[in-house]
């Protein structure tokens, strides 16, 4: 008895579609709040002050009390030059008995030298001008900058797609068995 057997296996078919992940990270949001420094500077004017009256005095150009002191001062130097010459003049009358001739000393004295002068001749100024510096200060402040950042932090956005197995049968097994014999054999 002849029998062909002829069989096909079964197959099946995998469709994959892959998973599929994207990441987007969008970017941190900052903001700075941004303190400038700053510089202040006050200045005050300086002032020059200018006093030539040194050398105005010197030249006999004096404010009215300066002058009023020196004249008191050279009256009173020549009232007590006066008083002293007056007093050895008559010291020298009262000695009269020692000899000599007071009179005629005093006399000469009176006439000639009491009026001699002396001339003498000078630069002036000699003095310098006063000059004072008034005020001139610098007062320089500084004030630090800040810097305040401000962060936010942005989450990650994340799309994922889940991949897919689709398994289905692409050919059936089956057997087919087939009698090739000539003969059939009815009895058995």
């Amino acid at each position: 008895m002849d029998l062909q057997i002829t069989t096909t296996k079964a197959l099946i078919g995998i469709n994959r579609v892959p998973g599929k992940m994207e990441i987007k990270q969008p970017k941190a949001d900052v903001t700075l709040n941004i303190e400038h420094p700053k510089l202040e500077i006050h200045s005050e004017q300086v002032k020059v002050q200018i006093d030539q009256y040194p050398c105005r005095a010197e030249e006999g150009l004096k404010n009215y009390i300066d002058l009023t002191k020196d004249n008191a001062a050279f009256a009173k130097q020549k009232a007590m030059e006066g008083i002293a010459r007056i007093v050895s003049q008559g010291n020298q009358l009262a000695a009269i008995q020692n000899g000599g001739n007071p009179i005629a000393d005093q006399a000469e004295e009176n006439a000639y030298n009491l009026f001699d002068k002396e001339f003498n001749f000078d630069l002036i100024p000699k003095s310098r001008p006063k000059i004072d510096f008034i005020g001139g200060k610098v007062d320089i402040k500084f004030i630090e900058g800040k810097v305040k950042p401000q962060v936010k932090v942005n989450k990650p956005i994340i799309n994922y797609t889940v991949g897919k197995f689709e398994i289905y049968l692409r050919q059936k097994n089956s057997i087919n068995i087939e009698y090739v014999g000539k003969k059939f054999n009815q009895l058995g």
